[in-house]
């Protein structure tokens, strides 16, 4: 049975600088919305790098957002994550790290509220779109390849500190191939300035978006 509708905040509530939009007030989703951000952010350490704590606050109420979808016909609340996907790919959070954060915010939703357990289906909807498009592009095996070959040239230690970045770059490449124009440009503002990394680091971006792009050709 489909438990009741969440009552819903602003999401000035969770975050001052969110803006005009609704975010669940359901305690216990909150929670389940926090503990899914914090996931996603040990996940991929490139969040609190660049992002630091004022990214923190956007987590959390994206995903206050992302909770109230689950009240909308399953085919409106793909195209809101797809919309949201654009929008985060072009300032630099391709769209693999949404497609992440869907499954953990999931997961942290169903466990939070167990009595209503398909209720958050629609979350692994809006992931499942995201992936179909980008291994449209780079089916799975290819993808973790290019992924590998980053961590390789970077050497052990910069892939253990920046874990999952040759992922963030391909994936980037296959937002700019499904026509997202910055996704390439607004992760590399960010990967190829000298004054945060060394020339192997700069030299890896460059060779893993390079060999991305070639795969397609």
């Amino acid at each position: 049975m489909r438990a009741p509708l969440a009552r819903y905040d602003e999401a000035t509530a969770l975050n001052p600088e969110a803006g005009n939009h609704v975010v669940t007030s359901d305690p216990r989703e909150l929670a389940a919305a926090r503990r899914a951000a914090q996931r996603t952010w040990a996940h991929f350490p490139y969040y609190a790098r660049r992002y630091g704590v004022r990214g923190r606050r956007f987590a959390l109420s994206d995903s206050g957002w992302l909770a109230t979808l689950c009240d909308l016909p399953t085919s409106t609340a793909v195209e809101q994550v797809k919309w949201l996907g654009v929008v985060l790919s072009s300032r630099g959070m391709p769209q693999w790290m949404l497609e992440v954060h869907l499954e953990m915010l999931h997961e942290e939703l169903a466990r939070a509220i167990p009595e209503s357990p398909g209720r958050y289906g629609i979350l692994l909807a809006g992931a499942a779109a995201l992936r179909e498009m980008r291994e449209t592009r780079f089916p799975p095996a290819r993808f973790q390849q290019l992924a590998a070959a980053f961590d390789a040239r970077v050497g052990p230690a910069l892939a253990r500190q920046h874990r999952g970045m040759g992922g963030i770059l391909v994936s980037a490449v296959a937002d700019e191939l499904a026509g997202i124009e910055q996704a390439v440009p607004a992760l590399t503002a960010w990967a190829l300035d000298p004054a945060h990394f060394p020339g192997e680091w700069i030299a890896a971006v460059h060779a893993t978006l390079a060999e991305a792009r070639e795969a397609q050709r």
